[in-house]
């Protein structure tokens, strides 16, 4: 990094997130004011450039594996973030209710497979859902992530996860 480290003004504060898009990895600080949730931000917050503080950018060359370049911050567009994700999230997750259950579900986005959950009707089938979902991002809860291009990458966690909506393959477990 440059020796550049920013530090957020009083009402603001820093959460680690990761961002994948199709050629990279980036994790860093999102710096919002403190009473902001970060599970929507993408859908109800974010600008047309999402901005990470002392970032690391891993590059997802073709051919070989290079080690994560630090950035002081970088702008990412928002229409290039496949998944976000925040890195320690604490917040609960939702509660099953008899109107909305856990449905295991398996996607394809970019490079990246995602298996996870997806809170939806019991009686709604998995077509309706993503007919009717008009979000950009989607949420998907206890998320495992792995590069099928990469498999150096190994496999990383995330409890809540957002997708691009408009770049999903979905397979229905």
């Amino acid at each position: 990094m440059d020796g550049t480290s920013y530090t957020p003004e009083p009402g603001e504060k820093a959460t680690q997130v990761m961002v994948g898009t199709s050629d990279l990895l980036i994790w860093g600080d999102l710096v919002t004011k403190e009473q902001v949730r970060l599970f929507g931000f993408l859908n109800v917050m974010a600008e047309d450039f999402v901005p990470l503080h002392n970032a690391k950018v891993l590059l997802l060359a073709p051919a070989q594996q290079a080690a994560p370049v630090d950035k002081a911050v970088i702008y990412i567009k928002l229409e290039e973030i496949l998944f976000f994700y925040i890195m320690a999230d604490q917040e609960p997750l939702p509660e099953e209710s008899d109107v909305r259950r856990y449905q295991p579900v398996e996607f394809f986005i970019g490079s990246y497979r995602i298996e996870g959950s997806i809170l939806k009707s019991p009686i709604a089938t998995l077509l309706n859902l993503l007919l009717v979902t008009k979000d950009m991002y989607m949420p998907v809860y206890q998320a495992r992530i792995s590069h099928v291009a990469k498999p150096w990458l190994g496999t990383f966690s995330a409890r809540m996860l957002q997708l691009r909506r408009d770049r999903l393959l979905v397979v229905e477990s």
